[in-house]
């Protein structure tokens, strides 16, 4: 039994005051913390205050306790229709209350007004709620945490992406593709290595004064699943996928939705899928959890392999512009053939997409020199570091894919500087423009 599923069995002792004081400063602290046993708290404390004003009723003795058990009974039923393993509920402290009254028996009409507040209990969800905040604190506690990922990207003709995925606290990730693509990053530090074997090549990338929070990185899988509240926005109702039972929750997280998807049995989590909504399309299925296995520290080396040629690309942040971002957008353009945009700006998936573009002949650059090689790399890492250090309330979209350099009609990027009330548009013709939200594309 977890911590949350342990204050939340003590809820019901806490409303009716049965604890210790140490029972009692426990269920305090986490109260202070968790949004859903305190929304619970209250719940039980509604009922508690309506089953004791009811108390003091007179009624006949038989019909009440009649009433009463039907009462019971159906609740106890509909427990075991769901088959969700429930907490203490308002169920539970109606019984205690009435063992505890000095009147023993509540009138009929008593009974029928607490049957609403049961009703209402059970519709609500709480018990899905209950199993959907257990599992959110598992993902919140986990040391480390492997999961599978499937990209699907809104690029024509680009197979899906499957990622394998591990992390390792305090803030190891190492992503691996299903054709060797291989980078490890220290976000400690903000330093990484990507690993090219078909070109057996590596970068090695840093970025200093970089403006990382955990809670808002949407490039950060792992992060954005830390980031999940207790309480879900909505409970979904059960679906079948790949032959298990779920049942489903949605969370709104700044520019992330995410969809989680459980086994109410077991209480573990099955699939997770994320949509992006600065990044339409590119959508993101997590699956294959497994919490707290043992990953050795080599999974999570800085040291390139032996024989790999480097690339070195450094970038202080704080010094990263709008100009950069341009800069990158213009050379992908060159690159390719037909002088499109790149289809995704960021993401571990990026390289995978370019290898594809490459076996597809999109692009239409010959061999390079290694100083231009150099030269390209930078270019692309800090063009990419100023996306990645736009705040979550920066709203920022990227409608570039498909679309040629010199198309002055076409927006491709905007965002909202800091303090600003107008957003910054890039268009297709690397021009920049400030636009009103109303006049942004839809």
């Amino acid at each position: 039994m977890n911590a949350h599923e342990k204050i939340n069995e003590m809820l019901a002792g806490y409303a009716l005051q049965e604890l210790t004081d140490d029972q009692s400063n426990e269920v305090k602290q986490h109260l202070d913390q968790c949004p859903q046993c305190k929304e619970e708290l209250n719940r039980l404390e509604t009922v508690l205050g309506c089953a004791e004003s009811m108390s003091r009723l007179s009624a006949d003795n038989q019909s009440c306790e009649s009433a009463k058990e039907a009462v019971f009974q159906k609740a106890h039923n509909k427990e075991n229709v769901i088959q969700t393993p429930r907490p203490y509920n308002s169920l539970e402290i109606i019984r205690r209350t009435i063992m505890k009254s000095p009147i023993t028996k509540l009138a009929a009409a008593a009974v029928i007004v607490i049957a609403v507040f049961i009703a209402i209990n059970q519709l609500s969800g709480n018990g899905a709620s209950s199993v959907f905040a257990s599992v959110v604190e598992q993902i919140h506690n986990a040391r480390t945490m492997t999961y599978s990922v499937v990209t699907q990207t809104p690029v024509e003709n680009m197979p899906t992406v499957r990622t394998e995925m591990a992390f390792k606290e305090p803030a190891y990730m190492r992503t691996t593709t299903a054709d060797g693509f291989i980078t490890v990053m220290d976000l400690t530090q903000v330093r990484g290595i990507s690993i090219w074997p078909p070109r057996r090549q590596f970068i090695n990338f840093e970025a200093s004064k970089f403006r990382h929070d955990p809670a808002k990185d949407p490039f950060m899988v792992v992060e954005s699943l830390k980031a999940i509240p207790y309480e879900a926005d909505q409970v979904l109702g059960k679906k079948d996928i790949d032959g298990r039972v779920l049942q489903g929750f949605r969370v709104v997280e700044d520019s992330v939705v995410n969809t989680v998807w459980i086994d109410p049995k077991t209480r573990e989590l099955v699939r997770v899928e994320m949509e992006f909504t600065n990044a339409p399309g590119m959508n993101k299925i997590m699956t294959d959890f497994q919490f707290d296995v043992e990953l050795d520290d080599s999974l999570f080396s800085l040291t390139p392999p032996e024989g790999y040629t480097p690339l070195e690309v450094q970038a202080d942040v704080s010094k990263v512009t709008e100009q950069d971002l341009i800069e990158y957008l213009r050379s992908w353009s060159s690159w390719t053939k037909n002088g499109t945009f790149p289809p995704i700006l960021v993401g571990p998936e990026l390289p995978k997409i370019a290898t594809e573009m490459v076996k597809q002949g999109k692009f239409g650059k010959g061999e390079t020199t290694q100083q231009q090689r150099d030269q390209d790399a930078k270019i692309m890492f800090r063009g990419m570091m100023f996306v990645a250090q736009l705040p979550a309330e920066s709203n920022w979209r990227y409608a570039g894919e498909n679309v040629s350099y010199g198309d002055a009609d076409t927006a491709i990027f905007w965002y909202c500087p800091e303090g600003a009330k107008t957003y910054r548009v890039i268009y297709g013709d690397l021009s920049v423009k400030d636009v009103a939200p109303e006049d942004l594309p839809k």
